[in-house]
């Protein structure tokens, strides 16, 4: 695992998530999944995680819940297209990023890095990649 990075919790559906995960791990990394979204709040711990990474609208149940809490856990929201709701969604998230899809995987490998590792500043409450 790159030095001083916490895990990484992918919350996504199962194909997807098996995707990521592999990715993810073959760089290094500690990576969690949860496939079920009713699953999230027994994982979930501020102290536990780098990064979160889901998608838009899939993971939008976690990240209404997300918005109830003070954390400072990096997010990245993965998203087919932009909307009205996915911009709200975004404005009222910290230190997150949204990244359009089809997903470049060379972009994706970077910016995780930069995320999970707290390489990236974040200005305002969200970038879009």
């Amino acid at each position: 695992m790159p030095h001083g990075c916490k895990k990484i919790l992918i919350i996504d559906e199962a194909g997807f998530s098996r995707i990521c995960s592999a990715i993810l791990e073959q760089d290094g990394y500690r990576v969690e999944t949860i496939t079920s979204i009713h699953n999230v709040s027994k994982k979930f711990s501020d102290d536990d995680f780098g990064l979160i990474i889901t998608s838009y609208p899939y993971g939008v149940y976690f990240l209404r819940e997300i918005q109830k809490r003070d954390t400072r856990v990096a997010k990245l929201v993965l998203a087919d297209q932009f909307s009205g709701d996915l911009l709200t969604m975004l404005d009222r998230l910290n230190n997150s990023c949204c990244m359009m899809k089809p997903l470049d995987y060379t972009k994706f490998r970077s910016l995780v890095k930069d995320m999970v590792c707290g390489d990236l500043n974040f200005i305002g409450g969200y970038n879009i990649v």
